[in-house]
């Protein structure tokens, strides 16, 4: 299952390859069966992830800085097609966690799945994220085009879930309620301002 402004390109028929493999642009969950005989291998624009039978989400856009990998179940090993440093290329993950790959490196840490797998299930969450972050998400989703008229408000940190049924206008006005900016909606683009 691939989210709003995504792609996976992938073979007509697995049936004649030793593996199983796909690319990735931009954000997708995957329930892989495991299969010894046919490995199943995704390919983003920074990293390879071998699957060993399992469910996990990659998130991977490209005007994101970093990649972000996380296990719900089964296995997954990660290695970093760009590397910046001889450390921290590969990782193992275990359920429940999550890798992030920023700058060529992989850190490994405890994932919050509910957070990394709540599009799927029709939800903005966000847990300390910054503006920025959320309105690149906003972006994809509601196809709009995101204007800052104060630069400062992209490090502002929200919390909160919100139905992704609900109209641009209401996601906003959610937003501001916090004080911590304004939104004004003009046309196809969404002003910022402080």
């Amino acid at each position: 299952m691939a989210n709003a402004a995504s792609s996976l390109t992938y073979p007509v028929s697995f049936a004649a390859l030793k593996d199983r493999r796909v690319e990735l642009n931009g954000e997708a969950y995957f329930e892989v069966a495991k299969d010894k005989k046919h490995p199943f291998f995704v390919h983003t624009s920074n990293q390879l992830i071998e699957v060993f039978g399992t469910h996990f989400n990659v998130n991977a856009y490209a005007d994101q800085l970093y990649t972000k990998t996380t296990l719900l179940e089964g296995s997954v090993g990660i290695t970093v097609s760009k590397p910046s440093s001889v450390n921290n290329t590969q990782a193992m993950l275990k359920p429940g966690e999550q890798s992030i790959l920023n700058n060529g490196t992989i850190r490994v840490s405890a994932a919050n799945t509910e957070a990394a797998v709540a599009w799927k299930n029709a939800l903005f969450y966000f847990e300390n994220d910054d503006l920025d972050d959320i309105m690149k998400r906003i972006s994809r989703w509601y196809d709009v085009k995101i204007v800052y008229r104060d630069v400062l408000t992209k490090h502002e940190l929200f919390s909160g879930r919100v139905s992704r049924a609900q109209n641009v206008s209401e996601v906003l006005k959610m937003l501001s309620l916090t004080g911590a900016a304004k939104f004004t909606i003009e046309g196809r683009d969404i002003i910022v301002t402080k």
